[in-house]
């Protein structure tokens, strides 16, 4: 029944015109990594922007949603590779698109399945040449105001994707290690990474460690190499780690890198692109390999040993821990901007406000520019051609730029295409300018941008976010958008990350054989405070499946008792149904305007299934079946049906609009601004209400049936509720 119905109103909407004339809310809604299917995760943050879209379409506003998709990158490629292994670059790549269109066509369908009033037409999709134009003209432009460099800098490399990676890609991963003390003739250090003892520029000890205090000043040797370095006195050392004594390799991690620029030590690379050792006596092994041999050398120098556990970092992609490694690399000035990034960001609405806090502590603790190339295939070429002989940079003349042909310097050198491609947070961070046709039509980009809001996870506040709002104040000086609202993680029921190595991966698709689309639709308003990560509750599904039968079972009664009415006349419990749903659009609508949706959700249902089917309904019955103030009752039931249906479509549009267009033959197009006030009718069947619950208890208690009849009962009751009572609940008197 519920599948009927879902398609039925799926290819409707599908199918509907749009109209942009006129001021326009635009939603820049994340591009997700075509993966081929939707997660949880991406059914909450998709879910919130569609409750908006549908609550703020309905108050009025022309919404334009459309939908991007984010095709390059790491994990494209990983998963072509293992699928096809190596190929040619440029057959490589067709794979990789192939594979990209075939999986956001999956992805595709099921946002269409859930409902999601998305602008299909105004889609995006990163890898297509005209996306790779607007990405590269915007580098084209921040290179010439000075934004974009290209530099010999120490970055954090991946070994096992052979390619530079930004901060923000990287996570913390706990290890067990061992932590060794190596006696380097005056003095005994402490190291977890033997492999780098060739790469060692300086001995480092707390100025205050009295141990030491003598040795400052004076050399250490490094064995194995019989090489003397100094040793040098430095507040952040930690006295209490291994012996109190650490080496410096000039690229052995960010603290090494920053005694090294404090105290201009020489610079002896370690490591190569490729994860093995050079400048030493292990050239061509990899870590591994290296750590053992070294170890094995090392024998009569190590002077003791004890497990470890550290924390490094790794690429989130492939998590092979990263190194620092000195490369050519293109960055985007970042820390220059860093107080007027704070003071813009200033200007947006944080929901919740808290979010702001995230981005400027990311912000002050940046170490260096945002690395922005990648030693990939599969991602958006970086345009400028670089002079092999004077190091000129020239920007492409022709867009969308794809390296091939070369092309002569003005000083006689060969200008070389960069063979780089961007990080694919370059390309998501102008999909503000994007959606809004910054390139194409000023016209409308004047009434688009900024756009109203951004929806994402807390998560990536350090990219998406970060990246937006930087790129688009150097492209615009504006912000990017007037709100930015935060969503945080679905985790599995046992509070766990999902995982599939966990085998506590929830999928939608296999929800959506035993739940309606709108139960999981309610599931993602249900699912509690915005920003917070939290399990996935079953109950809460299997609630809202119950409800919705709940809500069409009403349904069908309110539809089979309507019929033309006249003059009516509104009883006692009619009138205090309609106040308590002209308090209910009030308290929903200021949920909706602050995007409380488990709020507005919260107290649909429990008007809804509460006071509406549990009371409500079970007053009137004796009026049909007696054909006594049969129109007031017609009224009101049609009236909450209408006003209620209006407000649920929000989070359950499939079945609001069948049950609202089988009342009215109308689609639902506006929000309701039901008013209706009788706060006597209100008080006064609020007791009432008490009374039918104490009846309804005795009759339980006593083991009687809520149709059998009593004799009598006490209550103090107007003479209509006293009716009210009697005929609901099948009582000869009420005195």
């Amino acid at each position: 029944m519920f599948e009927d119905i879902e398609k039925k109103w799926q290819n409707i909407w599908e199918n509907k015109k749009r109209d942009y004339d006129g001021d326009i809310l635009v939603i820049d809604t994340p591009p997700p990594f075509t993966s081929g299917t939707l997660h949880m995760g991406h059914i909450l943050s998709y879910s919130y922007i569609d409750f908006i879209a549908r609550y703020k379409s309905l108050k009025g506003y022309k919404v334009y949603y459309p939908q991007g998709w984010d095709a390059q990158g790491f994990p494209t490629e990983i998963k072509v590779e293992k699928k096809y292994g190596k190929l040619p670059k440029e057959e490589f790549r067709k794979k990789c698109i192939e594979w990209s269109y075939e999986m956001l066509s999956n992805m595709r369908e099921q946002m269409k399945r859930m409902g999601y009033m998305v602008d299909w037409n105004n889609q995006y999709i990163t890898m297509e040449p005209e996306y790779h134009r607007k990405v590269q003209e915007s580098i084209i432009e921040m290179w010439k105001k000075g934004d974009i460099y290209r530099a010999n800098h120490p970055v954090l490399w991946c070994t096992n994707c052979k390619s530079a990676v930004a901060k923000a890609e990287l996570e913390d991963l706990e290890i067990n290690s061992i932590l060794y003390d190596i006696d380097f003739q005056t003095i005994t250090i402490s190291t977890t990474r033997p492999e780098l003892i060739h790469a060692c520029v300086a001995v480092v000890v707390n100025p205050n460690d009295d141990r030491y205090k003598h040795l400052i000043g004076k050399k250490a040797v490094i064995p194995l190499y019989n090489k003397e370095v100094p040793i040098i006195a430095d507040k952040e050392v930690l006295t209490d780690f291994g012996t109190g004594a650490v080496m410096v390799c000039t690229y052995g991690d960010k603290q090494d890198l920053e005694w090294q620029k404090r105290y201009n030590l020489p610079v002896i690379e370690g490591i190569d692109k490729d994860g093995k050792l050079i400048n030493s006596k292990y050239d061509g092994k990899n870590i591994e390999e290296a750590r053992k041999l070294i170890l094995n050398d090392l024998k009569p120098y190590i002077k003791g040993s004890k497990e470890y556990k550290k924390i490094v970092k790794v690429h989130d992609r492939c998590k092979t821990p990263v190194e620092l490694i000195n490369s050519y690399e293109w960055f985007c000035k970042v820390k220059d901007y860093k107080h007027e990034l704070i003071e813009i960001a200033k200007k947006i609405r944080w929901i919740p406000n808290f979010g702001i806090y995230h981005y400027i502590d990311w912000l002050n603790n940046l170490d260096w520019d945002w690395v922005i190339s990648r030693d990939r295939v599969f991602g958006t070429p970086i345009p400028f051609y670089i002079c092999e002989r004077c190091g000129k940079i020239d920007p492409a003349d022709q867009l969308p730029f794809y390296p091939k042909d070369e092309k002569l310097c003005e000083c006689g050198g060969t200008m070389k295409p960069e063979q780089k491609v961007l990080d694919v947070w370059v390309d998501s961070s102008i999909t503000p300018l994007v959606i809004s046709k910054y390139w194409e039509d000023k016209e409308f980009f004047s009434k688009a941008f900024p756009n109203w809001i951004r929806i994402q996870g807390v998560e990536i506040i350090r990219t998406w976010a970060l990246y937006t709002i930087y790129r688009i104040y150097r492209l615009t000086g504006k912000i990017p958008w007037k709100e930015i609202l935060l969503n945080g993680n679905v985790l599995a029921p046992d509070g766990r990350k999902m995982s599939k190595s966990l085998g506590n991966v929830i999928s939608p698709d296999q929800l959506l054989k035993e739940y309606p689309v709108d139960a999981l639709r309610q599931w993602a308003a249900m699912s509690g405070a915005l920003a917070k990560d939290r399990p996935f509750s079953y109950e809460d599904i299997k609630y809202a499946k119950s409800f919705l039968i709940k809500y069409w079972n009403a349904s069908k009664f309110v539809l089979s008792k309507l019929r033309p009415i006249k003059n009516y006349q509104l009883r006692k419990v009619d009138r205090w149904i309609l106040h308590k749903l002209s308090i209910l659009v009030k308290e929903v609508t200021e949920a909706m305007e602050n995007y409380e949706f488990r709020e507005a959700v919260t107290k649909l249902q429990q008007f809804y299934w509460n006071s509406f089917c549990d009371y409500y309904i079970e007053y009137v019955k004796w009026r049909f079946n007696n054909n006594q103030h049969v129109d007031g009752a017609v009224y009101t039931l049609k009236t909450v049906q209408e006003v209620f249906s209006q407000m649920f479509s929000v989070f359950a549009p499939h079945l609001s609009y069948e049950v609202y267009y089988q009342i009215t033959g109308k689609e639902i197009d506006k929000w309701p601004e039901f008013s209706f006030e009788d706060i006597e009718a209100y008080n006064e069947v609020e007791k009432f209400n008490k009374i039918v619950s104490e009846v309804r208890t005795y009759k339980i208690k006593n083991r009687m049936s809520i149709k059998q009849e009593l004799d009598e009962w006490k209550a103090d009751l107007s003479e209509e509720l006293k009716e009210e009572l009697s005929k609901t609940l099948n009582i000869k008197r009420v005195i």
